[in-house]
């Protein structure tokens, strides 16, 4: 795996943890040494790493299934049509969100099939 399918791979992998999201975003435990937040991930996603290109263009060159493909297009549309909170804590706790975490669960079950 390349620099930016492995990025966007472990984007994808903190989209799915709520539990690292805490860690990650709240600096709950104080523990990881590393901070992030729902903007910068966000950011990383769709701007570092271009992930509308890499699902329109790149994942199929690299040999990804249709359905991981599909999967990522789901989340994709997740993430642009969720509503922003307030705060990254709001974010986590809200049961729409839920919906991304799930999504990309299953976007992971999928890419590891491939």
């Amino acid at each position: 795996m390349d620099k930016i399918n492995e990025s966007i791979y472990r984007m994808i992998s903190q989209l799915s943890d709520l539990s690292l999201q805490r860690k990650l975003w709240l600096n709950e435990n104080k523990d990881t040494g590393l901070i992030s937040s729902y903007t910068e991930l966000m950011c990383s996603l769709f701007d570092d790493f271009n992930f509308d290109d890499f699902i329109d263009n790149r994942a199929c060159k690299i040999g990804l299934s249709n359905s991981v493909i599909f999967e990522l297009n789901k989340l994709r549309e997740l993430l642009n049509n969720y509503n922003q909170k307030d705060s990254d804590e709001e974010i986590i706790g809200d049961v729409v969100w839920r919906n991304v975490v799930d999504q990309a669960k299953t976007v992971l079950r999928e890419w590891d099939k491939s």
